[in-house]
């Protein structure tokens, strides 16, 4: 979850789905046994590190599957998700695995611009680069081929959140919540959008709306998981921009009885037991 926040940027949060996972690679690892060729040997050997985390044995191999077998997309794909996979570690580098990542992904889809897989996490790592207009139409593009992507229209909704645009993030987290009526994280960021809405309009009837709207949906979130900690002290946010203090204590002690060291929540008790 979501750790050094201060009470006005907690409510801000949200959660996006991570990368879509690779292909299936004991059916490819079966391909690539019966292929005796070098590319695919050495796509083989990627897999098998791929399988096991060895990100970088795994970025190795299938880059000499690449050099092989330029046009081959699923060398492509695979080579891509694992500089993905290795970037968020990479310290100064994690600027060019994602870059690299970028430019495999587009690769994959130049050759097949079906593969739902490149434009999902094509636009993950735009997302993550904070490009939100190009994640925008590539997540777009992976709703195209499947439209009951749920981690597809969660992360859409997260770019138009970033954007400020919370007419859409509303009504994306609203699909993707329909897709799936028990995902947690669609009903979490689905009340942090209408939050957002509710604090940044001017009109009284409006902020009323969202704010009760985002109640709804952080209660949403803690029936489907009575431990989520942030869900409640978000609640409790609501509760007090409502002027309701009373109910604002129940969920910050509630956060803190789940996570004692929510210094957010404590923070937030105090306030009010301040003159």
């Amino acid at each position: 979850f979501f750790k050094g926040r201060s009470i006005d940027q907690a409510i801000m949060s949200f959660l996006c789905c991570l990368p879509g996972p690779a292909a299936d690679n004991r059916k490819e690892l079966e391909a690539a046994d019966q292929n005796t060729s070098e590319d695919s040997f050495y796509f083989k050997q990627g897999l098998d590190a791929q399988d096991n985390s060895e990100w970088e044995n795994a970025i190795k191999f299938f880059t000499k599957a690449v050099e092989s077998d330029g046009n081959n997309a699923n060398y492509l794909y695979h080579l891509a998700y694992c500089l993905q996979e290795v970037a968020p570690d990479a310290g100064d580098e994690e600027l060019n695995y994602h870059n690299q990542a970028l430019e495999n992904y587009k690769k994959v889809l130049n050759i097949n611009p079906q593969h739902h897989e490149a434009w999902y996490n094509l636009g993950y790592v735009q997302e993550e680069l904070e490009d939100f207009e190009s994640a925008i139409k590539s997540f777009n593009k992976a709703i195209e081929i499947d439209p009951k992507d749920k981690d597809a229209h969660i992360n859409l909704g997260n770019c138009y959140m970033s954007r400020n645009d919370f007419e859409r993030s509303v009504s994306t987290y609203h699909t993707a919540i329909g897709l799936d009526p028990n995902c947690v994280m669609s009903h979490y960021n689905l009340a942090s959008a209408h939050h957002s809405a509710a604090s940044a309009t001017d009109i009284p009837a409006e902020a009323r709306k969202h704010y009760k709207a985002a109640r709804s949906e952080f209660q949403a979130a803690i029936r489907l998981n009575p431990n989520y900690a942030d869900a409640y002290f978000n609640l409790g946010i609501c509760y007090q921009d409502e002027s309701d203090d009373t109910n604002a204590r129940e969920m910050y002690s509630k956060a803190l009885e789940l996570q004692p060291d929510m210094r957010e929540a404590s923070d937030a008790i105090n306030a009010l037991d301040s003159p």
